[in-house]
């Protein structure tokens, strides 16, 4: 399958954020949706005796990242944007966090909301009070007063574009070979490959892809564990007003 360009893991996320920012100077603010569930535990793919070794751990991640069935991200930019998000193959949900202001979003199918809240103002650098007659309602992506951005919000929520990304990035070779660590109580193996720093935990005789470092994009914690259903918002906190 070829899949479309996609920028780093944690670009991609800002991204969502900027998207957002720009809705809200050109029309209305919006936001992203719905708390995150609690992320299941990871599931992991491929079973081994022994960790993979530096030729081929490109390749297993890859092959465990094209096989995943979801993935709940979360992490930090190198210029602070925090990410909360769930992202199944017909759902996905969570929040974008800059400067203490969290932003939401859900997405489910074809149809995506963004929370209106004072965050996205301030964020945007709105009026107090800018938002305030939307605040708390979730609006459509699809509102004409995001003047047609819809699409592109919701291709940052896509779990088959990310998981794409990530394992077409993080499939290529020159791995260093595996250094045994502790991850947060959790027995894992780590990997460099030029500025980008992997760690497969391990979970039985099992190793699965749990966390992405790098020095330009940040880091991120990964689960590629079971979906976590993402519901639509409640029809009476959808805004319904001019605009919608």
């Amino acid at each position: 399958m070829i899949r479309p360009v996609q920028k780093r893991f944690l670009l991609r996320c800002g991204a969502i954020a900027a998207a957002l920012v720009c809705a809200a100077c050109s029309g209305s603010g919006g936001t992203p949706a719905q708390s995150l569930a609690t992320a299941a535990p990871s599931s992991p793919v491929k079973p081994f005796d022994a960790p993979p070794d530096a030729a081929t751990v490109g390749d297993t991640v890859a092959n465990e990242l094209d096989m995943a069935r979801a993935v709940h991200i979360k992490g930090t930019s190198t210029d602070g944007l925090v990410v909360d998000l769930q992202l199944n193959h017909d759902s996905a949900g969570g929040s974008v966090e800059k400067d203490g202001s969290p932003l939401s979003l859900v997405r489910v199918g074809d149809r995506m909301w963004i929370k209106i809240t004072n965050a996205l103002a301030k964020i945007a650098g709105l009026p107090d009070g800018a938002l305030s007659k939307m605040d708390g309602k979730w609006l459509s992506v699809d509102a004409p007063m995001l003047h047609g951005r819809g699409a592109e919000l919701k291709s940052l929520l896509d779990c088959d574009a990310f998981l794409g990304a990530a394992a077409d990035d993080l499939g290529k070779p020159g791995y260093s070979a595996g250094e045994p660590v502790d991850l947060a109580g959790t027995p894992a193996v780590r990997y460099r490959n030029g500025g980008k720093t992997i760690y497969l935990g391990r979970f039985g005789t099992t190793y699965s892809l749990v966390r992405y470092e790098s020095p330009t994009d940040g880091t991120l914690d990964l689960d590629l564990g079971e979906p976590v259903p993402v519901e639509a918002p409640p029809a009476a906190e959808i805004y319904s007003g001019p605009g919608s």
